[in-house]
């Protein structure tokens, strides 16, 4: 059974464990902040408890903490999100992508779910493509992904057929 726990709700053997794996460089090298303290660290989660444009979750499998996922910039109509799974730890990719989908599109009910990838993690975008990401655009060494949640529709510009006729149809993108 898949758990979410707030980083709010973290007690101090969790704060100082996502503390760790955070910093392991295993987990850290893709991403912008590599190293901090556990009084920053604990400043961080302190924040958190005011800022609702920010949700970080301690997963647990089986009463097992697996992984991280957050959810970050949270909009009306979207928000971007992170993820990392215990160090050494093997095959819990899938699982924490679910978990991040379900939440965003469940619970925060947003309509495009998004996130910076370094061009480099090569784990991370297979994950994501899988999961049916596409590349927004690419900035210097990375990429913006997003995916549009499948029960919303959205309509593009008027969509004119190559071959003629159609003109002003609008086409749903799922």
């Amino acid at each position: 059974m898949i758990k979410l726990k707030n980083f709010t709700e973290l007690n101090e053997q969790e704060i100082i464990l996502v503390w760790q794996w955070r910093n392991n460089k295993k987990v850290n090298e893709f991403m912008h902040t590599k190293n901090f303290s556990i009084k920053e660290h604990k400043y961080f989660i302190d924040n958190l408890k005011q800022d609702e444009t920010k949700k970080y979750f301690l997963v647990f499998k089986d009463n097992e903490a697996i992984g991280v996922i957050d959810f970050v910039n949270i909009k009306k109509e979207s928000c971007y999100f992170g993820l990392y799974a215990k160090p050494d730890l093997r095959g819990v990719g899938q699982i924490l992508m679910n978990e991040v989908k379900k939440y965003a599109f469940e619970i925060l009910k947003i309509k495009i779910l998004k996130a910076h990838v370094l061009k480099d993690n090569e784990k991370a975008l297979k994950l994501y493509f899988k999961n049916d990401f596409q590349i927004e655009k690419e900035v210097e060494n990375m990429f913006n992904i997003y995916l549009y949640n499948i029960n919303e529709q959205k309509i593009q510009e008027p969509y004119s057929h190559p071959l003629g006729g159609g003109k002003n149809k609008f086409l749903p993108i799922f």
